[in-house]
């Protein structure tokens, strides 16, 4: 089973890659379970499911499987996603966490 936490509390914004007036992109860093590293990545948000710089907890997950999946397909072979993160106050803080070996695939 996976878990996703929303680690946004009350007066913390994740660190923006990129802000206009219809998106945010959050940076973010996965993780593979076969060890091969970890692989710099964008979380794409439409800003009209944030408020300010803050995306919804529904929104954070929405983008977080939408980048899991594309990454996980990435350069025609199938990696298996171990973990997602992303930068909130200089640091990596976990939002999605899968069992190792688990395949990604949205709920």
């Amino acid at each position: 089973m996976d878990r996703i936490n929303h680690p946004l509390p009350p007066g913390r914004v994740p660190e923006l890659l990129l802000s206009t007036p219809r998106t945010i992109v959050l940076r973010a860093r996965a993780e593979f379970s076969d060890g091969s590293g970890a692989q710099e990545a964008g979380l794409v948000i439409p800003r009209q499911d944030c408020q300010g710089e803050r995306p919804s907890a529904e929104a954070l997950r929405n983008a977080a499987w939408m980048c899991a999946t594309r990454l996980g397909r990435c350069g025609g072979a199938v990696r298996r996603l171990y973990r997602l993160l992303v930068r909130v106050e200089g640091r990596w803080v976990p939002l999605l966490e899968l069992p190792r070996g688990a395949l990604a695939l949205p709920a």
